[in-house]
C-alpha cells in the first residue's frame, strides 16, 4: 500500500472505531437484551449488535467493496455488507464490543476494536477505549498514536521490574489450568504486579503507550488482536502468537512487551 493508502485507511479506522463508541456511549446503561454464546461466561448483548452495524456501515461508507470479519454474525446482514476471510488480500477485522462482560457488569474497561488486514497482516487499526474516551491507532509506516499524541511502548530489561497485563480464557478446563501455571510463573519471577481487565484490544495499547510492559494472553480470537498489534508494532513493541512464533489471523493468543523483555516474557511461557 502506499503512503496515501495507509493515510486513508488510518483515516476510515480512527472514524469507525468514533462510531462505534458512539453508539455504546449514547446507549448508556440501556444494555438490551443479552445471551450467552459458546460459554456461559462468553456473552453478547444488543449493544454489540448496533455498535457492529455502526463500525461497519462507516467502512462501508469510504470502501463499498470492502470485506469483513465480524465478531458478531448477525451484523453483515444488519449493515448490508460483504463477509470475507482472514486469508483475503484485504479484510477489515472488527470487534464492535471487546469486554462486553465488563460492559454488562458496568466495570469501566470496554472498546471497539478495528483493522485492516492486508495478505494476513494487520497495517492500519484503531482502538476506542470507551469509558476512557481514548483512542489509540495506527497505520504501517505511520507511527502510533493515542488521540494526536506519539506513543511509544518502554524498553524495560527485567522481569523483576515490570509491570504485566493478562486475561483468563473463555474455556475454564484445560487451557485456564495452563494460564493458571503460566500466572504462577510469573507471579514467582517475580514481576511488580500483574493487571487484568477484561477488554485485550485495550491490553495491547497499554503497552504501546508505556502504561504497562508486556501483556500475554491465551484463547483469543483476531478480532480482540488485530488492531492492537499495528498499534504495538508502530509503537516499537515486539509481538508473537502466544507460542512465540510470528503472529498470523489464525494465532490463539499473542505475547507483546518491549523488544528486550519479550524472550524473557517468551521463555517463562514456554517453560524454558
Amino acid at each position: 500500500m502506499t503512503v496515501e493508502e495507509m493515510r486513508a485507511a488510518l483515516s476510515t479506522a480512527r472514524s469507525a472505531a468514533r462510531a462505534g463508541a458512539q453508539v455504546i456511549t449514547d446507549r448508556g446503561t440501556e444494555i438490551g437484551a443479552i445471551r450467552i454464546k459458546g460459554s456461559h461466561t462468553d456473552l453478547v448483548t444488543e449493544t454489540d449488535i448496533a455498535a457492529g452495524v455502526a463500525v461497519a456501515s462507516a467502512i462501508a461508507s469510504d470502501n463499498p467493496r470492502a470485506r469483513f470479519v465480524i465478531e458478531e454474525d448477525e451484523v453483515y446482514e444488519l449493515a448490508g455488507v460483504q463477509q470475507g476471510e482472514l486469508d483475503d488480500p484485504a479484510v477489515w477485522v472488527i470487534d464492535p464490543l471487546d469486554g462486553t462482560t465488563s460492559f454488562v457488569h458496568g466495570f469501566p474497561c470496554f472498546s471497539v476494536a478495528v483493522a485492516l488486514l492486508v495478505a494476513g497482516e494487520p497495517v492500519a487499526g484503531a482502538v476506542y477505549n470507551v469509558a476512557a474516551e481514548e483512542l489509540f491507532s495506527a497505520a504501517t509506516g505511520l507511527g502510533a498514536f493515542r488521540g494526536e499524541e506519539r506513543i511509544h511502548c518502554t524498553d524495560v530489561e527485567a522481569l523483576d521490574t515490570s509491570l504485566l497485563i493478562t486475561g483468563f480464557p473463555y474455556d475454564r478446563g484445560e487451557l485456564l489450568d495452563h494460564q493458571l501455571c503460566v500466572l504462577t510463573r510469573f507471579l514467582r519471577a517475580p514481576v511488580h504486579g500483574i493487571r487484568r481487565d477484561g477488554s485485550a484490544a485495550v491490553d495491547c495499547c497499554h503497552v504501546a503507550c508505556g502504561r504497562a510492559d508486556g501483556f500475554w494472553e491465551f484463547g483469543l480470537k483476531p478480532w480482540d488482536m488485530a488492531a492492537g498489534i499495528v498499534i504495538l508494532r508502530e509503537a516499537g513493541a515486539a509481538v508473537t502468537g502466544i507460542d512465540g512464533t510470528p503472529w498470523t489471523p489464525h494465532s490463539t493468543g499473542l505475547i507483546a512487551a518491549g523488544p528486550a523483555l519479550h524472550p524473557l516474557m517468551a521463555d517463562l511461557i514456554l517453560g524454558k
